[in-house]
Protein backbone atom coordinates (compact mmCIF):
# COMPACT_ATOMS: atom_id res chain seq x y z
CA UNK A 1 0.00 0.00 0.00
CA UNK A 2 1.35 3.33 -0.97
CA UNK A 3 0.26 6.43 1.54
CA UNK A 4 -0.60 9.54 -0.33
CA UNK A 5 0.15 12.82 1.37
CA UNK A 6 1.33 16.10 0.16
CA UNK A 7 3.99 18.07 2.22
CA UNK A 8 2.43 21.53 1.97
CA UNK A 9 4.18 25.33 2.67
CA UNK A 10 1.86 28.27 3.63
CA UNK A 11 2.86 31.89 3.34
CA UNK A 12 1.27 35.19 3.19
CA UNK A 13 3.04 38.20 1.54
CA UNK A 14 3.85 39.29 5.18
CA UNK A 15 6.34 36.79 5.73
CA UNK A 16 4.11 34.23 7.68
CA UNK A 17 4.55 30.57 6.88
CA UNK A 18 4.08 27.07 7.83
CA UNK A 19 5.52 23.41 6.51
CA UNK A 20 3.36 20.83 7.43
CA UNK A 21 2.37 17.20 6.15
CA UNK A 22 -1.43 17.16 5.07
CA UNK A 23 -3.60 13.99 3.38
CA UNK A 24 -3.83 13.74 -0.68
CA UNK A 25 -3.50 16.43 -2.05
CA UNK A 26 -5.03 20.17 -1.96
CA UNK A 27 -6.19 22.03 -5.11
CA UNK A 28 -7.83 24.66 -3.03
CA UNK A 29 -8.75 25.52 0.38
CA UNK A 30 -11.24 23.64 1.24
CA UNK A 31 -9.34 20.42 0.32
CA UNK A 32 -7.30 21.09 3.86
CA UNK A 33 -8.90 19.20 7.71
CA UNK A 34 -8.33 20.07 10.61
CA UNK A 35 -4.38 20.29 11.05
CA UNK A 36 -3.03 22.17 14.05
CA UNK A 37 -0.28 23.93 12.29
CA UNK A 38 -2.47 25.31 9.66
CA UNK A 39 -4.76 26.40 12.41
CA UNK A 40 -1.96 28.05 14.56
CA UNK A 41 -0.83 29.53 10.83
CA UNK A 42 -4.46 30.92 9.94
CA UNK A 43 -4.17 32.30 14.33
CA UNK A 44 -1.15 34.53 12.97
CA UNK A 45 -2.76 36.26 10.50
CA UNK A 46 -3.94 39.20 11.61
CA UNK A 47 -5.19 41.47 8.51
CA UNK A 48 -6.89 40.31 5.75
CA UNK A 49 -4.57 38.39 3.06
CA UNK A 50 -3.55 36.65 0.48
CA UNK A 51 -2.58 32.85 1.37
CA UNK A 52 -0.12 30.93 -1.19
CA UNK A 53 -0.30 27.52 -1.10
CA UNK A 54 2.72 25.03 -2.34
CA UNK A 55 1.79 21.60 -1.94
CA UNK A 56 4.16 18.38 -3.27
CA UNK A 57 2.78 15.59 -3.42
CA UNK A 58 4.51 12.22 -2.32
CA UNK A 59 3.86 8.55 -1.99
CA UNK A 60 4.86 6.44 0.91
CA UNK A 61 5.27 2.73 0.38
CA UNK A 62 4.52 0.66 -2.84
CA UNK A 63 1.50 -0.89 -4.52
CA UNK A 64 -1.85 0.33 -4.46
CA UNK A 65 -2.49 4.17 -3.52
CA UNK A 66 -4.45 5.08 -0.93
CA UNK A 67 -4.99 8.34 1.11
CA UNK A 68 -3.37 8.58 4.03
CA UNK A 69 -5.21 8.99 7.36
CA UNK A 70 -4.77 11.82 9.84
CA UNK A 71 -3.05 9.00 12.31
CA UNK A 72 -0.60 8.12 9.38
CA UNK A 73 0.15 11.79 8.35
CA UNK A 74 0.80 12.20 12.05
CA UNK A 75 3.49 9.32 11.91
CA UNK A 76 4.64 10.63 8.44
CA UNK A 77 5.25 14.22 10.38
CA UNK A 78 7.36 12.03 13.02
CA UNK A 79 9.53 10.54 10.51
CA UNK A 80 10.13 13.96 8.81
CA UNK A 81 11.11 15.64 11.96
CA UNK A 82 13.27 12.94 12.87
CA UNK A 83 15.00 12.89 9.76
CA UNK A 84 15.44 15.98 7.12
CA UNK A 85 15.96 13.56 4.60
CA UNK A 86 12.55 11.74 5.20
CA UNK A 87 10.68 13.10 2.02
CA UNK A 88 13.93 12.59 -0.23
CA UNK A 89 15.11 9.63 0.76
CA UNK A 90 12.07 7.42 1.46
CA UNK A 91 9.14 8.71 -0.44
CA UNK A 92 8.21 9.71 -3.87
CA UNK A 93 7.12 12.90 -5.23
CA UNK A 94 4.98 12.61 -8.12
CA UNK A 95 3.09 16.10 -8.87
CA UNK A 96 2.98 19.45 -7.26
CA UNK A 97 0.03 22.09 -6.91
CA UNK A 98 -0.07 25.69 -6.37
CA UNK A 99 -2.96 27.93 -5.77
CA UNK A 100 -4.17 31.23 -3.69
CA UNK A 101 -6.85 32.23 -1.46
CA UNK A 102 -7.91 35.05 0.16
CA UNK A 103 -8.14 34.91 3.78
CA UNK A 104 -10.22 37.26 6.48
CA UNK A 105 -9.87 36.71 10.35
CA UNK A 106 -12.74 38.62 10.91
CA UNK A 107 -14.91 35.39 8.55
CA UNK A 108 -12.95 32.87 10.63
CA UNK A 109 -15.12 32.29 13.34
CA UNK A 110 -17.82 29.95 12.16
CA UNK A 111 -15.99 27.96 9.66
CA UNK A 112 -16.01 24.28 9.70
CA UNK A 113 -12.97 23.11 9.52
CA UNK A 114 -12.93 19.56 11.48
Amino acid sequence: MALLFSHVRVSTPEGNEADLLVSGIPREFDDFGYYTRLEDFLDSIEEDAEISVHAEACLYGSGKTVKASNEEVAYLTLRMNADNRFLTGHCDNIESADFTCSYSPDERFGMDRG
